[in-house]
């Protein structure tokens, strides 16, 4: 019928799109299909590869280590600057919770390695510079010190603590006389991380510890605003040991309180 368009001038196929692309300037649109996709590349870049590593990497980790529960919001590195940086990091476990709320570490591998440095030089170069904000540290439990009052006063056992000595087999009790044997340190300097990182610095923006649980009338907190620490090791005092560690450093407007546990049940006394 006439005023009605046919189905071919409707619906192009692919024969039609192709004489339709040559017939126009086709450059102009496989640029804009480019940019297009260049922009929707950018914007994953900035905003989501970040959050999927860190997906990733909660996945793997936690899928290997089972003494605790690792979490990483986002975590990305340029290897350019040495750079990694990361948020929304926490560790708990049945003892203990480390929460970051974000931060970065820069590893400074353009510095020339000097392999005669000393290892316990606390002087030498930096070459790890880690920034932290966000910072908490609660320590809420020892199940290692309440088994052992268990075991003293013949309680039943109540915590999923490790096995015991006399639970082990003959292949657990060597290794373990096996690693309590100190091994003396290897004079050859490049034999340790320490002779490449020999001093490592931290500084940390609001930061808060804090040791006790429900169970206890009272939290001890300790909180400050900014710290700056240096870490580093020293030879040892003596043969028994293999090094020292230093950690040297300043805390700005330190706060130590002894604050009420939120869900304690018991008589709060000042």
């Amino acid at each position: 019928m006439e005023g009605h368009p046919s189905k071919n001038t409707t619906f192009l196929n692919i024969e039609d799109l192709d004489v339709f692309l040559n017939k126009h300037d086709s450059n102009f649109i496989w640029l804009l299909v480019a940019t297009i996709l260049s922009c929707g590349w950018i914007i994953y870049l900035t905003y989501y590869n970040s959050r999927n590593i860190g997906l990733f990497l909660t996945l793997i980790i936690n899928r290997l280590y089972k003494d605790g529960y690792i979490h990483i919001g986002s975590f990305s590195f340029s290897v350019l600057s040495g750079k990694v940086m990361f948020r929304d990091v926490y560790y708990i476990n049945q003892d203990m919770s480390i929460r970051i709320q974000d931060g970065f570490l820069i590893f400074r591998w353009w510095k020339m390695y000097n392999p005669k440095q000393k290892q316990h030089d606390p002087k030498a170069e930096t070459r790890l510079y880690v920034t932290v904000n966000g910072f908490e540290f609660h320590v809420y439990n020892r199940t290692d010190l309440y088994a052992r009052l268990q075991e003293t006063f013949g309680l039943e056992p109540t915590l999923l603590t490790t096995k015991k000595d006399e639970e082990r087999g003959p292949e657990d009790q060597a290794n373990t006389l096996e690693s309590v044997n100190i091994k003396a340190e290897s004079p050859e300097p490049t034999s340790s991380w320490r002779s490449l990182i020999p001093v490592i610095k931290l500084n940390i923006s609001t930061g808060r510890l804090a040791f006790g649980n429900h169970h206890l009338p009272q939290t001890l907190c300790v909180n400050f605003e900014d710290a700056f620490l240096t870490y580093a090791t020293k030879p040892p005092s003596s043969h028994l040991d293999q090094y020292m560690h230093i950690v040297k450093g300043s805390l700005e407007n330190v706060r130590v309180m002894l604050v009420p546990s939120p869900r304690y049940l018991g008589m709060q006394n000042d």
